[in-house]
């Protein structure tokens, strides 16, 4: 199904680029390219990540990668005893977080607190509100897997880490693009316009199209490329639509617990989201959940959020 020219395929890769219809986006991801410092993902979550999704590969590898980083066992052991997951006894070791939470939760959970720590150094540019930003993605995962475990979707951790990462893309532009992206949120609040729609004006390409290019870049599961790429138009998700619909309401969710202002609006505005209808195609009960309740049901997740932020980015 073909709804518009941003298919999948238009993530753009190298060679999109340098046939790129727009100068400006060329030279948006011609800068990213070439930037020395672009943030990497440690190899160790490429490798549990392969791992984690490799039928033939047994537990015992995945822990002998995870225990060369003691920062990271650490933080894994720390998360998986917490509120997080509530788990009803103490999680001793590795193994004991493999088999109780699955390999595919504990690479999700690798993949996330590498991401975090790729993006922790402290930025002397004080418009980047780092910690807000973090705070809503977080909390955009944390609610994504609510909602997968209301829907009883085995998603495995994904889509915590989908959510995590859903703009990414913006702490990217932030940084190399600050001026432009600067521009495009000023056009967005005095045209009333989505942010979107400003950014593809202002840069030829937005955070949604630059956080699915980071993120193949990282070798991350396709789903999750794809969910990043699409989750302000879920509709248009080729493959893994009730992952990015689920992200999507998640972070509508998110910001109206986090805002205050935005929860006098979102009720209605929420309620009529057509991100529903793709998750009511599995699960019609979904149509039926109240919204204001809800809202309200989930705002200590936002906690549970902030202190997996303080867990995986702690020493």
């Amino acid at each position: 199904m073909h709804h518009s020219s941003h298919s999948f395929a238009t993530v753009p890769t190298d060679e999109a680029l340098i046939c790129g219809d727009s100068s400006r986006n060329k030279s948006i991801y011609a800068r990213l390219r070439d930037a020395n410092d672009l943030p990497t993902l440690p190899t160790i979550a490429l490798e549990v990540s392969r791992l984690a999704n490799d039928p033939l590969a047994g537990m015992s590898e995945i822990v002998r990668i995870i225990r060369n980083d003691p920062s990271m066992t650490g933080k894994i052991l720390r998360v998986a005893n917490s509120a997080f997951y509530g788990m009803p006894r103490r999680v001793e070791s590795l193994n004991m977080a493999l088999v109780v939470l699955g390999m595919r939760e504990v690479s999700s959970l690798v993949t996330s607190i590498s991401v975090l720590g790729a993006f922790s150094k402290k930025d002397d540019n004080s418009t980047f509100r780092r910690e807000t930003f973090w705070e809503h993605s977080a909390g955009t995962g944390e609610i994504a897997r609510v909602l997968s475990s209301r829907l009883q979707l085995r998603l495995h951790g994904i889509e915590f880490t989908a959510g995590l990462l859903h703009n990414v893309g913006k702490i990217v532009l932030h940084q190399y693009h600050s001026e432009e992206l600067g521009r495009a949120f000023k056009m967005a609040i005095d045209e009333n316009l989505p942010t979107i729609v400003a950014e593809q004006r202002v840069l030829g390409t937005d955070h949604a199209e630059v956080g699915a290019w980071i993120c193949e870049k990282w070798s991350l599961p396709s789903s999750i490329v794809e969910c990043i790429r699409y989750h302000h138009q879920p509709h248009l998700a080729p493959e893994n639509g009730t992952l990015t619909a689920i992200v999507h309401l998640a972070s509508s969710l998110a910001r109206a617990i986090l805002d205050s202002d935005v929860r006098q609006r979102v009720n209605d505005h929420l309620a009529q989201d057509p991100a529903w209808e793709i998750l009511a195609k599995d699960n019609p009960a979904i149509l039926s959940l109240d919204i204001p309740s809800f809202v309200g049901e989930i705002e200590e997740n936002i906690d549970r959020a902030r202190e997996f932020i303080r867990m995986a980015t702690a020493g």
